[in-house]
């Protein structure tokens, strides 16, 4: 914290720039740009009705860029790049609110259990699977085929089919980039499948990928068992922790309706079991054994969840309803906060 407020000063002195209480960054999901719109428009909100700057991250846009630089991009790669960016707008702030949408909550995630003395106050997930993805969502398996099991070593594919068209999908060259993730496995005689090292490579949600029915292979991937403190070293464990209990308030905002996080408890760090039961947050392992401080900062009264039924995973960033009973009272209690 003292070279935090050192560097604060430093900034003051040659930039001129004087560092308000309270900002917020935000990351985008999957398959999105930073400035999608849903995304500008909650900027827009927020900062109308608030006063506070609303920044939202430019990092590893889309699925149509190139491998390095696309949402594709494993999150493990992902991470320290988007932290530094973070770290940048950070210091112009004494505390921040992280707002992460989708896989951005995953990220968000990482970022603030690997960022040692943080000033993120609030942290602010945004329909995203913090508890992992139990299977396929729609919109991905209509890419894939209009419910046709092209990519059924991918996920678990439900027996319903769909259609891209009904469920608005990207243009034609998402989809290509998208399948051509497909032949490049083929090509390379890799299986299919989100545990193997070439899926995880290319393929980001995979790094969020838990199969219900086993954990063997799962533990053995590289980013979301790190993630939850369930492999790694003492202090690596310790560290993560620590950081991530200096949140003074976790809000989880999601909705049964998503469509897209399987299952959509996991928005609130819930899962299911392989017969589908669904495990509440409380009842989880990481939870149970305080892995990573979920269950220090939920007897704290830090966590606050928000359920909002009848919207699909892209209406949240900029749902009214969202933005006025989860986000907003969010902001203000900072804002009370810190007066």
């Amino acid at each position: 914290m003292v070279i935090r407020l050192i560097l604060l000063a430093f900034l003051r002195f040659t930039t001129g720039l004087e560092a308000d209480k309270v900002g917020i960054v935000h990351m985008h999901g999957f398959w999105q740009a930073f400035d999608a719109q849903h995304h500008l428009d909650f900027k827009n909100f927020v900062e109308e009705k608030t006063g506070v700057k609303v920044h939202l991250i430019d990092a590893f846009n889309d699925i149509e860029k190139p491998p390095a630089e696309s949402s594709m991009t494993p999150l493990w790669a992902q991470v320290p790049v988007i932290l530094e960016k973070v770290k940048n707008i950070s210091a112009h702030y004494d505390k921040i609110i992280a707002v992460g949408f989708s896989q951005g909550g995953v990220i968000w995630r990482a970022m603030i259990e690997s960022w040692d003395n943080h000033n993120v106050d609030t942290f602010i997930s945004l329909a995203s699977p913090q508890g992992g993805q139990a299977e396929i969502p729609a919109n991905y398996l209509a890419l894939m085929g209009g419910g046709q099991p092209q990519l059924s070593p991918f996920f678990p594919i439900p027996k319903s089919k769909f259609s891209a068209s009904c469920l608005g999908l990207p243009p034609p060259p998402l989809i290509e980039n998208l399948l051509s993730v497909k032949e490049t496995m083929k090509e390379a005689n890799v299986e299919l499948s989100p545990y193997n090292p070439g899926v995880q490579q290319k393929f980001a949600p995979s790094n969020y990928y838990r199969n219900p029915d086993t954990n063997t292979f799962y533990l053995q991937t590289e980013f979301f068992p790190k993630l939850n403190n369930e492999v790694g070293g003492k202090k690596a464990k310790q560290r993560q922790k620590i950081n991530f209990e200096r949140l003074r308030k976790l809000v989880l905002i999601g909705g049964p309706d998503d469509g897209t996080v399987i299952p959509w408890q996991s928005e609130i760090f819930g899962f299911r079991t392989a017969d589908k039961k669904i495990v509440p947050m409380e009842e989880t392992q990481f939870y149970k054994d305080d892995l990573f401080g979920l269950k220090t900062l939920n007897k704290k009264g830090a966590i606050t969840t928000c359920i909002k039924g009848g919207l699909r995973h892209n209406d949240f960033p900029n749902s009214s309803d969202v933005l006025n009973d989860c986000v907003l009272p969010a902001i203000q209690d900072i804002l009370k906060f810190e007066s």
